[in-house]
């Protein structure tokens, strides 16, 4: 997206495909200051602490702000810090409207994404201030709610197992899903395929999705989980494809995974809590396990994550479906990763961050940072997919956990203004790398 122009309005804030909206300038509460000649190094230096949605704000102000603003964008200089939200669609907007509702202080924000309508999608995964969606065809799609960005993956039907039933005129009419032999490396025809309608199938070939960098520059890898018995598949951006894992017969039961920073690998847990380091620089992937199977139990959805101290954590997380339909959390147990020793070690002390689980990428906030925010607690939404399948309109709570005194606490006890679908998610905003400035969101009155 190209940047703004100073011809735009003082208080125009990009809405959608050229629509702007108008947001009052504040009255000057001092008139003998004239705040738009303040230098632009100082604007530049104000800028550089304020997070994405802060400078939503200012820089609405007046010209000479704004084209500091758009200055310090362009610098690369602007919003390193981030304030945590829950995006979801709300019952009072569009469908193409998406709200934010900042955790800080509970204000809530507008964006209008990019067809295909916010509401019609399947919200599967957050990270690095993206969100990964899938249409209602099971299309896969990367977008900036920030900036407006949007970056279409490969279709489902280049993901290894993925075959397509087509109508007499060539039209696409379902899928089949077959299962994956990693012994022949290969599917296997031997089972009969299962049949899964076009929006159906989002729900198979898209369990977690995680990405390495940001999309917008270029070199980002994509990984999903999918369907069936949780197997990995990758794309790069620009790739025409998915990449099948299939290089190791443990390659599959997968719960979660996420991307190093430091060392360029991916780490994904599996349901007995054995952890996998995927390798994907080279010409074919290289997978090796760094800790051993811990358990055989299988009845928790399993998380992994880095925690900004440098270790690695496992968070163990048990649900039960209650008779009215309602999906609760009931235990939370989190796990340092002893590489060292091949073990877990049971943890409830996060050294006073807050962590964030759901269909994100899991991370971590340091709560002194963000005000509101409890530390050494977890805040949590619904990803159980086996309650999704069951209940795709069905309670969305968020609640959040302390590890202190193992209670239980909703978020939001005085009831909420979202909808179930498409499922509330943890974003923390930014812009896209390659972006210089745009941003089309609103404040509601």
């Amino acid at each position: 997206m190209g940047g703004s122009s100073m011809d735009e309005p003082e208080a125009g804030l990009r809405r959608g495909e050229g629509e702007l909206m108008q947001e009052q300038v504040p009255a000057d509460s001092s008139p003998h200051r004239d705040w738009s000649e303040l230098p632009a190094d100082l604007l530049v230096s104000v800028f550089v602490a304020m997070d994405v949605l802060d400078l939503f704000s200012v820089r609405a102000v007046c010209r000479s702000w704004h084209f500091g603003y758009l200055v310090a964008r362009r610098l690369g200089t602007c919003c390193k810090n981030y304030s945590p939200c829950l995006l979801y669609s709300s019952k009072d907007s569009d469908p193409n409207t998406a709200t934010l509702c900042r955790l800080t202080n509970n204000k809530l924000y507008r964006v209008v994404l990019p067809d295909p309508p916010f509401r019609s999608r399947f919200v599967v995964g957050s990270s690095r201030g993206w969100l990964a969606t899938a249409d209602e065809q099971s299309q896969l799609f990367l977008v900036n709610p920030i900036t407006g960005d949007q970056v279409a993956l490969p279709p489902p039907l280049t993901i290894k197992n993925v075959r397509g039933c087509y109508n007499t005129e060539g039209v696409l009419e379902s899928y089949q899903l077959l299962e994956l032999d990693l012994t022949t490396r290969d599917c296997d025809t031997q089972d009969g395929p299962d049949d899964l309608t076009l929006e159906r199938g989002c729900l198979d070939f898209y369990l977690r999705v995680a990405m390495s960098a940001d999309p917008s520059s270029g070199d980002c890898i994509v990984m999903i989980m999918h369907m069936p018995w949780n197997h990995l598949s990758f794309s790069r951006i620009g790739d025409t494809h998915w990449t099948w894992i299939d290089v190791d017969q443990r390659c599959f039961k997968y719960n979660d995974f996420f991307y190093n920073d430091s060392d360029g690998l991916f780490y994904a847990v599996r349901e007995s809590g054995e952890v996998h380091s995927i390798d994907l620089n080279g010409p074919s992937p290289v997978v090796k396990a760094v800790l051993r199977p811990i358990t055989s139990l299988i009845n928790n959805d399993k998380y992994i994550v880095q925690a900004p101290w440098g270790d690695i954590l496992q968070v163990w997380r048990y649900y039960w479906v209650l008779k009215e339909g309602v999906c609760r959390t009931v235990r939370l147990v989190v796990y340092l990763v002893d590489l060292a020793q091949q073990k877990l070690v049971e943890t409830n002390y996060l050294q006073e961050h807050a962590l964030f689980i759901g269909f994100n990428t899991p991370f971590f906030l340091l709560a002194d940072d963000y005000p509101m925010l409890t530390p050494n607690c977890i805040y949590m939404t619904v990803d159980n997919m086996d309650y999704i399948y069951s209940e795709k309109f069905g309670s969305r709570q968020v609640v959040v956990f302390n590890m202190k005194d193992g209670s239980f606490t909703d978020l939001f006890p005085d009831g909420n203004s979202w909808l179930n679908w498409p499922l509330p998610i943890w974003i923390t905003p930014s812009y896209s790398e390659g972006n210089n400035g745009q941003l089309h969101m609103s404040v509601p009155n």
